[in-house]
């Protein structure tokens, strides 16, 4: 038997891609090889294609860092056996020899998880890279607790609705920001209580912090960014004295500017955060993945997903995520 594998054939700014076949590998050791159901697209997609990622690709390489699937083959010392359900955990392979983009990849028992039992399988790659973010980023790093205030940047993402989910969860107030009115409506139907079209221009940060400021008088205790850039300086200036900020992307380059006395006079706390700060941790790993897991099996959460592609649409999936028009998780399914 064969399998489809997406190759990228060249990279930068002009990628090319090619669907071949190859045969089947035969797991060794503590390996397994899983039938792929689902595979999540995220922005580290498109950056790695470009050559922008901080793994780079190789010549003629895979390509794919979240799915989920079926094990239909296992190592004499594998963890999992054949039918279990499993996912990849977000950060742990080499996407240029492990890509998941295929109708079957090899991994090691380390790098997998039990798949949520409540989800079907077409959506289970779409999860664990968003949730395990949010819960990493908003509750370990950010220490979000009950009836605070949390306003969350970029709030479409599939990180972003995560977020919201995850927030609302832990019985906290959400903030949404968007920089699209058209995702207004969306994201309030995802459970925001507040939605805030976030400006980019500098003229218009004044109005942005006004409006923040009539949501959360006494300010926000925890802001959730994926943003950066100079709209940082809006957040600080509406921190809760005593608050946090925690920064998990950098979707504006631009300098930050933020004036140290402020951070001293709010004793803010502003810490940057990566997924594997809690994957690094076996505890916390485990902490999280039992969180979220039984926040799938009582309703608390629910994937958004934005559009669905088979695999040999890859480039129709590819321009649909550039085009970032979307709300939630944009799935392939081999």
């Amino acid at each position: 038997m064969a399998s489809r594998v997406l190759i990228l054939t060249s990279s930068g700014s002009s990628p090319s891609f090619e669907l071949q076949e190859t045969p089947l590998e035969t797991p060794l050791e503590d390996q397994v090889r899983v039938r792929i159901t689902s595979i999540g697209l995220n922005r580290a997609d498109l950056l790695f294609q470009q050559e922008r990622y901080f793994e780079k690709p190789t010549p003629n390489c895979r390509i794919g860092f979240e799915g989920a699937g079926i094990v239909e083959a296992a190592g004499p010392q594998a963890q999992f056996k054949i039918g279990d359900r499993v996912a990849l955990c977000p950060m742990l392979i080499e996407a240029s020899t492990q890509g998941c983009m295929a109708d079957h990849a090899l991994f090691k028992s380390a790098q997998l998880i039990d798949s949520p039992a409540s989800l079907p399988d077409a959506i289970t790659g779409a999860v664990w890279m968003s949730y395990l973010t949010a819960w990493g980023g908003m509750i370990d790093a950010g220490g979000l607790r009950p009836n605070e205030t949390v306003l969350i940047t970029a709030a479409s993402s599939s990180v972003g609705t995560a977020s919201i989910q995850v927030a609302l969860a832990q019985g906290a107030e959400v903030i949404a920001t968007t920089t699209s009115q058209e995702k207004v409506d969306a994201l309030k139907a995802q459970g925001a209580h507040h939605v805030l079209l976030q400006p980019r221009e500098e003229e218009s940060f004044d109005h942005f912090s006004e409006q923040i400021e009539l949501i959360a008088p006494n300010g926000l205790d925890l802001s959730f960014d994926a943003v950066a850039g100079p709209i940082s300086k809006v957040l600080v200036k509406n921190a809760k004295r005593g608050g946090r900020m925690v920064i998990h992307g950098l979707l504006d380059r631009r300098p930050m500017n933020i004036h140290a006395g402020v951070l001293m006079k709010r004793l803010l706390t502003l810490q940057g955060y990566t997924l594997d700060a809690t994957l690094a941790n076996a505890a916390l790993k485990a902490k999280a993945v039992s969180y979220i897991s039984q926040g799938f099996e009582d309703g608390s959460f629910s994937p958004v997903i934005a559009a669905n592609y088979r695999l040999n649409q890859y480039q129709e999936a590819f321009d649909a995520l550039a085009l970032n028009s979307h709300i939630g998780k944009i799935v392939l399914q081999p």
